[in-house]
């Protein structure tokens, strides 16, 4: 995208932009064929105002200079360019406006087969959802976004978006969703020489889901990957500590509950948002507090 380097202001480019664009659509301009040219400077001095408003911390004004440049071009990429463009100036002041540019050029590269470029664009969309707190959105352009990057073997992409998915899904208490992610991602890990290790925390976090609904689902769901995994054992810190977490949510003792997990020799779980989140849930669920089914 061009910017402008004479320092002219957003409202002089403006008006050079706007006499351009009225030029290259005169009739003696379409007659000796030289509107296309005109047409192209016009476009790039609507973007230079754009760039200039959004400098100048005028947002409504760069829109309107990147919409104006859109109406003029021709080819893909800078359409999906300007569509870009236009939502991150709407996200400095209308926040909701931002999806439908973004929605637009995510379906723009769609339409090319560019599927590894949509799912970065559906990314930013669930970020907007996420600001906007639309969980169920954000959780479908996530799908959205995994399904493409998973067809275009995108493995490490796809293994983080399934992870935002699978936490999400816990903030929204969600759990049997949640498990079923977290489980799908272990069972990919372990066959993974570089990932295998992280399947002890995906199975960890799966047998936690299981948890939040109640004990039963929790110790069927341990003993099941227990039976199925030999990477996941008895011995291994994530089964002692779930077993001492399922038998002090059995016995309703929150304060052992707590202190198992603030004593646990699993220090990252100390700093894991989404683990904290459901040991909140279940410390909730303890005292009574809280239904989470």
């Amino acid at each position: 995208m061009a910017s402008g380097t004479n320092n002219k202001s957003a409202a002089q480019l403006m008006a050079e932009a706007n006499k351009k664009a009225k030029t290259a659509n005169g009739f003696f301009q379409r007659m000796l064929g030289s509107g296309s040219g005109i047409t192209d400077d016009a476009r790039e001095l609507f973007i230079q105002a754009g760039n200039a408003a959004k400098a100048e911390g005028d947002y409504p004004t760069s829109v309107e200079g990147y919409k104006r440049a859109l109406d003029l071009s021709t080819e893909d990429f800078e359409k999906t360019q300007m569509y870009e463009a236009i939502a991150s100036s709407y996200k400095m002041f209308d926040l909701p406006q931002a999806v439908s540019p973004l929605t637009r050029a995510a379906e723009l590269n769609m339409s090319q087969g560019k599927w590894t470029m949509a799912s970065q664009i559906l990314e930013k969309i669930s970020e907007l959802y996420e600001q906007m707190n639309d969980y169920e959105n954000m959780i479908k352009c996530l799908r959205e976004a995994y399904r493409f990057l998973k067809q275009e073997g995108q493995k490490a992409s796809a293994n983080r978006v399934q992870k935002k998915i699978a936490e999400t899904l816990v903030v929204q208490h969600q759990f049997i969703e949640a498990q079923q992610e977290f489980e799908e991602m272990a069972q990919k890990a372990k066959d993974d020489a570089m990932l295998k290790f992280s399947a002890k925390d995906f199975w960890l976090k799966a047998t936690m889901c299981a948890l939040c609904i109640d004990v039963e689902n929790a110790s069927t769901a341990l003993n099941r990957y227990l039976n199925d995994n030999p990477l996941f054992e008895e011995r291994s810190l994530e089964v002692q500590l779930l077993r001492q977490l399922i038998a002090d949510v059995e016995e309703q003792n929150k304060e052992l509950f707590l202190k198992h997990y603030d004593d646990t020799s699993l220090s990252t779980l100390r700093t894991d948002r989404i683990f904290r989140s459901m040991i909140d849930d279940i410390g909730k669920k303890i005292n009574g507090d809280v239904d989470l089914k």
